[in-house]
This record gives structure tokens, C-alpha cells and sequence, in this order.
């Protein structure tokens, strides 16, 4: 398979919930400390169909499929699309700004595909730092998916229909809801109508849930109802393996599959207890590099690895990469672990506080309950003065921000959070 050049089409149709989901998300990003925040969240929930409209106000007519955006937003959105199908390398991305409902953007992102814009361009989560947009050749897309084509199909019951928890426009949706259904072709549900699927009790043999870590905590209870001959895909993080043992035991066949939005997949297992296999992409050049055989390129890997063979691992957490400030190295990683030693921190995370890390650090905590501003300002005074004592001069964080949660992606995965205005 590591020289396989089969190839995966996208119809038209396939293309819809992608450019939905990426106006969504450019929509929320803009949006965001303009709008309210229950209008903001709508947009993710929004259904996206071919027929939706994207107008400005003043030519909208009051249609129920109309997404009313103004010239900047327009713009934005196109430049997004664009972006992500790489519309560039066929020089019609500026159609976008001609036509008005999906149907007519996805019928001209597939004509940019025909013209040879195949690449797909994807942005990183910035778990660990700032977000990136990483390429993909849309030959390693297609030999991945076209791996799991035939994984699914040796199931004692294959994949009949797709419920898909996760979005669109994110590498691991985009693998599993946009090009498995292709592959395989059968029908997919995304949205509230895969949520819907699930609360209501209606999975049926042969469903195949796409889903995260975090879904599967909240919703194992009606996953172990599940009837006989549902499957599920699982990544994006480490799942919990006693729930994936137990939803073995109660008759659903589970997939892991390990990656990254700068690798695709990398690994696959079927069983919680054991390791994970490479995919035939991949071949081991040491404990951190990855050889790629299509791209014939070394790939340096995102996490600590333990290898039990050449083939065989096991991940054991994100790389500590170091960070310069001032011109010396220093950790987040560890600096956040020194962190949450403080009576009153329950968790911390530390990030540069730009891409260069030049200006210093800043650093989130993670307290039990909300505190007053009174409170928080004094947890941060005296945070202050206890790091003095645990940590070097560059490792001292120059801002703050306290919270009861670690922020997460729609994805649950770790985001970015914003520097409090009052120690800008």
C-alpha cells in the first residue's frame, strides 16, 4: 500500500458540508466579541444545505436558507474556501465572490479540483502553540482513506452509513465524513441530526460513529445501548480506555486511530490493550522521525512515542519543545507543571506569549470554582510571588489568566485564551 497512487473523487455534493463548516467557523472567528455570544454559537449549528444562500443585507430577501454576511465577511469566507481547496493553483478561486448558494461554490471548488487544485490545506489546533496551515497532497489523503476502505470492509458487518459527531473542515472529519463515505460510498449524517441519532436511540447495525474522546464520556451510557453490528472511530487524543474496553464488551467494534493535523494518520488499533500499528504510509527512522514513502521525506512526530517494534507503539504525551526567551531555552510544559504545585492551582498551561517567544511567557490556571475579581487578582499576586521562588527569571510568566476550565476546540482539543485586558 506504502506505493499506492489510488486516487478518491469528491462529488459536488461532498463538498457542501466542508464550505458550510469552514464559513461557519471564519464566521464565529470574525464574529467573536462583536455579536453576541448565543448568536456567534448558532452559526456552528446552523444547517448548511446546497441551496443555502450567502447575500449581503441589502439584496437578502428574507429566505430561511439566506446567511446575511457584509463585504468584509464576504470576502473572508471566499479567502477561506479558498485557502483551504488551495484554489490557487487553478486561478478561479475569484469566482467564489461571483456565485451565491453552496451548490454553486462547491460546483466551483470541483472545478478548480479538475484544473489540478487536488492539495488540501489544513490548520493546526494550537494545542501547543500558534495554529498553523499545513498542506496535504491529496495523494496521501487518498492512500489513507483508501487503507481504511479496506479496514472497514473486513468487518464481520461493514459500514453501512456514517454518523458524524465531528466537523467537516478538521483533518480527522475531513478523512472520515467527507472522503470515507466517498470510498465506501454510503450515505453520511452530520450535525444535529448525527447528535439526534444518537440521544434519540436510533443507531442501527451497520452505523459507523465518527467521534472524539470527549463525546465519548459524555454519551456512553447511550452508546452501550447501541445495537449489535455499530462501530466507531475514535482520535484527536488519548481515548479512555476503560470506556473503550466497555463498549467492546457490550458488542461495538472500536477503532483508535493516532495523528495529527501535521501528519494525518500515523497509527491505527482495534484494541484498547495493545499498541498502536503504523500505517503503510509510514516507516520508522528513529524514535522521533517518521520516514514518509510518498513523500519521500523525513517527518519529525509530535509526541513522545515508546516503540515495541518497527511497526508497533504506544503514545506517552506531546514533546516538551523548548521556547526561547530572552535567548535562553526554557519548557511551558514544565514551567506549567511547577505551576499547578500551588495549594490553590488545580491544572496550569504556559505558552509564548507570541509565535517567537520573544516577549515572554504567559500562563493559564485552573482553579476549582470562579472566583470574584477580587479574588482572582489576589490568586495572581500571590502566584507571582511564589513563583519567584520555583522558577528561573525567563520562566516567570508576564501574564496571567484564570479560568475553571482548559479551553477546547470543537474538536476537544486544547485552544489558545486571551491575554486579560487588565495586563496588556
Amino acid at each position: 500500500m506504502s506505493g499506492a497512487t489510488t486516487t478518491v473523487s469528491l462529488s459536488a455534493a461532498a463538498l457542501v458540508p466542508v464550505i458550510g463548516a469552514l464559513i461557519a467557523d471564519e464566521l464565529v472567528l470574525m464574529r467573536r466579541g462583536q455579536h453576541s455570544d448565543s448568536s456567534v454559537d448558532l452559526l456552528k449549528a446552523f444547517n448548511w444545505q446546497a441551496t443555502t444562500i450567502i447575500t449581503l443585507e441589502h439584496r437578502s430577501k428574507g429566505a430561511e436558507q439566506e446567511m446575511i454576511v457584509d463585504s468584509l465577511e464576504w470576502m473572508a469566507i471566499a479567502t477561506r474556501v479558498a485557502t483551504f481547496f488551495q484554489m490557487h493553483q487553478s486561478g478561479i478561486e475569484d469566482y467564489l465572490l461571483r456565485v451565491h448558494t453552496l451548490a454553486e461554490w462547491a460546483e466551483v471548488v470541483a472545478k478548480s479540483r479538475e484544473l489540478g487544485a487536488t492539495d488540501i490545506c489544513f490548520a493546526t489546533s494550537g494545542s501547543t502553540g500558534t495554529p498553523k496551515l499545513i498542506v496535504h497532497p491529496w495523494r496521501s489523503l487518498s492512500s489513507e482513506i483508501v487503507f481504511f476502505q479496506q479496514y472497514f470492509h473486513s468487518f464481520a458487518r461493514p459500514p453501512a452509513r456514517i454518523i458524524s459527531l465531528v466537523p467537516a473542515h478538521h483533518i480527522y472529519g475531513f478523512l472520515f465524513s467527507v472522503m470515507l463515505p466517498q470510498v465506501l460510498d454510503i450515505p453520511v449524517i452530520r450535525g444535529f441530526s448525527a447528535y439526534a441519532t444518537l440521544l434519540n436511540a436510533t443507531l442501527a447495525a451497520g452505523d459507523l460513529l465518527i467521534t472524539i474522546p470527549a463525546l465519548l464520556q459524555q454519551f456512553e451510557r447511550r452508546l452501550l445501548m447501541a445495537p449489535e453490528g455499530v462501530s466507531l472511530v475514535c482520535s484527536t487524543g488519548p481515548s479512555p480506555s476503560e470506556i473503550m474496553q466497555r463498549l467492546q464488551q457490550s458488542g461495538i467494534v472500536t477503532t483508535e486511530v493516532y495523528g495529527s493535523s501535521e501528519t494525518a494518520g500515523i497509527g491505527v488499533r482495534a484494541d484498547p490493550g495493545s499498541h498502536y500499528k503504523l500505517l503503510p504510509r509510514w516507516q520508522r527512522r528513529s524514535d522521533q522521525l517518521l520516514f514518509d514513502t510518498l513523500a519521500n521525506a523525513d517527518v519529525s512526530l509530535p509526541d513522545n512515542l515508546q516503540w515495541h517494534d518497527s511497526e508497533h507503539f504506544e503514545p506517552c504525551g506531546r514533546l516538551d519543545l523548548a521556547v526561547s526567551v530572552k535567548g535562553i531555552n526554557v519548557f511551558p510544559a514544565e514551567i506549567a507543571r511547577k505551576l499547578a504545585q500551588h495549594p490553590q492551582v488545580l491544572n496550569a498551561r504556559v505558552r509564548p506569549m507570541s509565535e517567537q517567544g520573544s516577549r515572554g511567557l504567559k500562563a493559564l490556571l485552573i482553579v476549582a470554582a470562579p472566583l470574584s475579581e477580587e479574588n482572582e487578582s489576589k490568586l495572581i499576586q500571590d502566584i507571582k510571588s511564589w513563583a519567584l521562588e520555583q522558577l528561573s527569571a525567563p520562566e516567570l510568566p508576564l501574564h496571567y489568566h484564570v479560568t475553571t476550565a482548559i479551553p477546547l476546540s470543537d474538536m476537544g482539543k486544547e485552544i489558545d485564551w486571551p491575554l486579560q485586558e487588565n495586563q496588556i
